[in-house]
């Protein structure tokens, strides 16, 4: 029985160490041939507002200028090589898919990652400056399912499709599983280099240390 209360414990603090309270993320992308762009999200009472401005994105770079740049969320997180086409699908749990159209009046309709389906896309500029924009989106959260969460993921531009630009959405005190290394700035690929493990571990650790003091105190 001592045992079973302390493993219990244990996963109750691992638990609290996946599902930390997460307010703030960024990503900034950018391009060899000019595109930057800066995306900020931050969780409020009325859900995720995002913030964004760019430069480069002008009406001649655009493959076509009166539907703009499509941008979303991506399931994963951007390579060291900054390679755009190893970031997977749109962020999509519900399932979706791209068969129909996303309608913004009808959210059911929308992958949660399609942010410019929901929203608009970015519609390029003659000088290629795009003047901040902001919006909230109820569908973005950073804690909850796994499969839902935008913990880990990518934010990419799409040129008629072609993706142009990404990067890795860095949230602030998360630490990706697989990381290894220190440092949490994007580099100028888009990619990010992975945060030390440490901190999450020791946090785990002590939590789970916690309960089984408890657990043997009230044993004894």
């Amino acid at each position: 029985m001592l045992f079973k209360s302390i493993a219990a414990l244990a996963a109750v603090g691992l638990v609290s160490a996946q599902t930390a309270n997460y307010t703030h993320g960024a990503a900034h992308l950018k391009n060899a041939v000019g595109v930057e762009a800066f995306f900020t999200f931050d969780l409020t009472a009325e859900g995720m507002k995002v913030d964004y401005n760019a430069t480069g994105l002008n009406t001649t770079y655009a493959i076509l200028p009166q539907v703009g740049f499509e941008y979303h969320i991506h399931v994963d997180a951007v390579p060291a090589s900054g390679d755009c086409m190893a970031t997977g699908l749109h962020l999509d749990p519900l399932n979706v898919g791209t068969a129909k159209p996303c309608d913004p009046k009808n959210l059911t309709t929308c992958q949660v990652g399609d942010l410019s389906g929901k929203h608009g896309n970015i519609l390029p500029t003659a000088d290629g400056v795009i003047a901040p924009n902001s919006y909230t989106d109820s569908a973005l959260v950073y804690a909850g399912p796994a499969s839902g969460s935008i913990l880990g993921r990518s934010v990419v531009i799409h040129n008629n499709g072609t993706r142009i630009a990404c990067a890795n959405l860095i949230v602030d005190g998360y630490v990706a599983p697989s990381a290894s290394a220190s440092g949490s700035s994007p580099s100028a690929t888009g990619s990010n280099p992975p945060k030390s493990t440490s901190g999450a571990v020791k946090l785990v650790g002590s939590v789970a240390l916690s309960g089984v003091i408890a657990v043997m105190m009230l044993a004894l």
